[in-house]
């Protein structure tokens, strides 16, 4: 049999672990995914909750049920009810802080520290709006986004755009960190039937599927689009078109020419496709195989069993028939 999974946890690694089991409890001696949760939870959260006002509050919040945790214990607070997730919300607080400076957004509105490295000119013809803006030669804003962009006519679409093109390599990364763990922990049990038939056609689907995404908008990031900005493809659109139109081009192709990223595109689709019987029905086929292998004659052991016990109750149902005629003879 299994052995059960113990693990020694304290008061810091207590709600990363509770995540955790949420989901699943690791097998005896293999990895703990809490080991990485303990970054990767509250660094996740403060990219989607990322403001310097909102986060430096909770982060506050955190800091307070640390520093007075034993006081708040003793005099049976409502706040003891968070006791146990002080740290989660401590960092998850200092994450979102700090995204929060990334984005250059407290409390909805921009900080203006650094100056800006565009400057307003009158606007000219066919332009919308009285003002328009033109960046400063050989200005890099120091950190965070420049101010300038939050009275943008494109502000709204470059923020969503941002954060979910950056979420979406985060949730690949993070993806990508559990299917290798599958690996390892294959590799450590020994199990080639885990390795060969599960944790690599895994690993290759998601990168040829979702890291090509990912490549994608990178690449769509690194390009210059100034004066062609009508070319610039659209990630979601032509992820669309690779699963429905044969990878057809929008806008502009992103590696290389036409023809070489349509040639691309549908030879991991293909690949991908071969990786999910591969992942669904190999293995069980395989440890079927195995099972009769080791047990072929299984099936008719449970019908001679179930035959047994079938003519053993009989046989207690004539003895107990038996001796009640005899009683009341």
């Amino acid at each position: 049999m299994t052995p059960p999974t113990f693990f020694e946890i304290n008061e810091f690694v207590w709600a990363f672990h509770e995540v955790v089991v949420t989901y699943g409890t690791p097998n005896y001696k293999e990895i703990n995914p809490t080991v990485f949760n303990m970054v990767t939870f509250p660094f996740l959260f403060g990219i989607m909750f990322g403001d310097v006002g909102h986060g430096f509050l909770l982060f506050l919040f955190g800091a307070f049920l640390t520093l007075r945790n034993d006081a708040i214990i003793e005099s049976g607070s409502f706040l003891k009810a968070f006791s146990k997730l002080r740290y989660m919300l401590l960092l998850m607080g200092l994450f979102a802080t700090y995204c929060g400076f990334i984005y250059n957004d407290m409390m909805s509105l921009p900080l203006d520290l650094f100056g800006t490295c565009y400057r307003n000119r009158p606007s000219r013809a066919g332009e919308k709006g009285a003002i328009q803006t033109e960046p400063l030669k050989d200005c890099v804003y120091p950190f965070g986004f420049d101010p300038k962009w939050y009275v943008g006519h494109n502000e709204l679409t470059f923020f969503n755009s941002f954060k979910m093109k950056l979420a979406v390599i985060l949730g690949v990364m993070q993806m990508t960190l559990g299917v290798c763990m599958k690996g390892l922990n294959a590799v450590f049990s020994r199990s080639k039937l885990d390795f060969l038939f599960e944790f690599i056609p895994q690993l290759v689907f998601l990168l040829a599927l979702f890291g090509t995404m990912d490549l994608m908008i990178i690449a769509k990031w690194l390009t210059d689009w100034t004066g062609r900005e009508g070319k610039a493809p659209s990630i979601i659109t032509q992820m669309i078109n690779n699963m429905l139109k044969g990878g057809e081009i929008n806008g502009s192709p992103l590696f290389g020419t036409e023809d070489f990223q349509i040639f691309l595109i549908n030879f991991l689709l293909l690949i991908c496709f071969f990786c999910v019987p591969i992942m669904l029905f190999v293995k069980p086929w395989l440890l079927n195989k195995l099972n009769e292998k080791l047990n072929p004659k299984s099936s008719h052991g449970h019908e001679r069993s179930r035959g047994s016990v079938k003519h053993a109750i009989a046989d207690s149902e004539n003895d107990h028939s038996d001796g009640e005629e005899d009683d009341t003879n």
